[in-house]
């Protein structure tokens, strides 16, 4: 039983880690935290920040906004180090950065089924699209249909995976994706334009 346990938890782990990251983008919160230098300099640089409109972030001491749209939080966090460290200002800083955010809400959770290599809940994140949640499903498996039906607060609307504007559609918290078998001989997608409209 214990044996079971720590499977499944493996694999949830496993799931979670195979979700796509989110990028930072104008308008984002950050918390910034540094170690690695003295306390006293912690507190000025400890704290929140904005992705401001062009995509940087302005941090004290360094000259320049530094760039953070188009990075996850810890790519961001890299970058800082690097800057500070260019800059002759501290010589080994050790940035966290955390997206505030990015987790919708505590517990909050998308569905993946049907066609897909690993069907289950998986986190919901800020922005994630249809194809980043099967992505992160372990993508459609060879009897995978073009049809996706997406269920969302008691509706249900059926995605073409062939368009990519149904791929890039956002999820809610609660979404489900149940990904269609293949039929055997032609393939048609069974929605309407009509239909998906409002969740273009």
């Amino acid at each position: 039983m214990k044996r079971i346990a720590l499977i499944w938890l493996g694999l949830a782990i496993s799931a979670i880690a195979a979700l796509p990251l989110v990028k930072l983008e104008p308008g984002d919160a950050i918390e910034l935290t540094v170690r690695g230098i003295p306390p006293v300099e912690q507190q000025g640089l400890n704290g929140p920040y904005t992705v401001d409109d062009q995509g940087g972030v302005r941090l004290p001491l360094l000259e320049a906004p530094l760039r953070a749209g188009g990075l996850t939080a810890r790519e961001f966090a890299r970058a800082a180090e690097r800057a500070y460290r260019k800059a002759g200002i501290y010589t080994a800083p050790a940035i966290e950065v955390v997206a505030k955010g990015q987790i919708q809400e505590e517990g909050a959770m998308i569905s993946v089924g049907g066609h897909v290599t690993r069907d289950g809940r998986y986190p919901f994140q800020k922005g994630m699209t249809v194809l980043q949640a099967i992505d992160g499903a372990g993508g459609r498996n060879e009897f995978a249909s073009r049809n996706i039906k997406l269920f969302r607060k008691g509706k249900c609307v059926c995605l073409d995976f062939n368009e990519l504007s149904h791929k890039n559609i956002k999820l809610e918290p609660g979404d489900s994706l149940q990904v269609e078998q293949r039929p055997a001989l032609i393939d048609r997608w069974k929605g309407s334009p009509e239909a998906v409209a409002p969740y273009l």
